[in-house]
């Protein structure tokens, strides 16, 4: 963790105006691209100017706190203890006039964190109780919108953040946000192959002792999809075979049903067959010819590997510089 010492190494983007979007773009893209970021919050406060003619001042706290490094796509990665606070100050009247400041907090002792609680199978139940129908809700009010940057990461890190935010309002632990492509506990993986379809009856999709549901989060990575079908041609409607494939270097939805019975998943997505735009699609697994398929139940984060919730909790962070 190493590249966070240096605060002025930060970029704050202040030419892009996140600030003043309405909810703020927070974490911005250039400061997720840093790091795996557990959480992250924000407040803000906005104090009519004493001075005529320069509007309303604004001033935006916003903290981020960091996971360790990891590769792992199946575990999340633990915390590193170190919070990054950003603090904004503007006027209405000029906003890209905006200054700005960084400002790291370090673990002031070295935690040693334990090894990684396991997650059983009704923490799993519990957890889709929690936070799926705020999941489900979010992402289904906004198809038809764009989100953030228009990515289909964009939209399952944005439902988990809206989730989050009900959960602290209900008194329980927020989920973990997406970190890289883990979107929680890994519950499903499985490389698909043409000889060996991911199918229901072949006992493959059966190996989810809490099943899999709507509000579960689904990654593809170099996922390609074959589907044959015969069309008729002509006059004498003479059948003809014809093949589309549809492929996905790395790609992100969240599962809103779960039609077992033929392998196909509901889901709501962004930036799929609609470029740039949340919109609704199905996959059918057995169609899946090539490529992992892997499905993420949103946990809590005091299940996050080797952590306590005092860890990536931000609960206060922003209430003062």
């Amino acid at each position: 963790m190493s590249r966070f010492k240096n605060e002025s190494a930060i970029p704050l983007s202040l030419e892009t105006l996140w600030f003043t979007h309405s909810p703020p773009t927070f974490p911005y893209p250039a400061l997720r691209q840093l790091g795996t970021i557990l959480n992250a919050n924000y407040a803000w406060e906005s104090t009519p100017s004493l001075t005529p003619g320069i509007g309303t001042e604004h001033i935006f706290i916003g903290a981020v706190a960091w996971a360790e490094d990891s590769a792992s796509p199946t575990h999340p990665p633990g915390p590193s203890g170190i919070i990054t606070k950003i603090r904004v100050r503007w006027f209405s009247t000029s906003p890209s006039s905006a200054t700005a400041e960084v400002k790291n907090i370090f673990p002031t002792t070295t935690t040693t964190h334990s090894a990684r609680q396991e997650v059983t199978d009704t923490d799993l139940q519990l957890a889709s109780d929690w936070y799926a129908p705020n999941i489900l809700a979010y992402v289904k009010s906004h198809v038809g919108l764009t989100i953030g940057d228009g990515e289909c990461w964009t939209l399952a890190y944005k439902a988990l953040q809206h989730a989050g935010q009900k959960a602290l309002r209900e008194g329980r632990e927020p989920p973990m946000l997406s970190t890289g492509r883990v979107h929680g506990c890994l519950i499903f993986e499985w490389t698909a192959c043409a000889e060996y379809p991911i199918t229901y009856s072949s006992g493959i999709l059966g190996h989810v002792p809490t099943g899999i549901r709507a509000g579960d989060i689904l990654e593809l990575n170099d996922g390609r999809f074959r589907t044959r079908y015969t069309a008729l041609a002509g006059l004498g409607l003479v059948g003809t075979q014809h093949e589309e494939n549809v492929r996905f270097s790395a790609h992100t939805a969240v599962i809103v049903a779960v039609k077992m019975e033929d392998s196909t998943l509901g889901v709501v997505e962004q930036n799929g067959r609609a470029r740039c735009v949340v919109a609704e699609n199905e996959y059918n697994l057995s169609n899946m010819v090539s490529g992992v398929v892997r499905i993420y139940r949103p946990i809590g984060v005091s299940l996050v590997m080797g952590s306590n919730l005092h860890d990536v909790s931000l609960v206060g962070v922003c209430d003062e510089w």
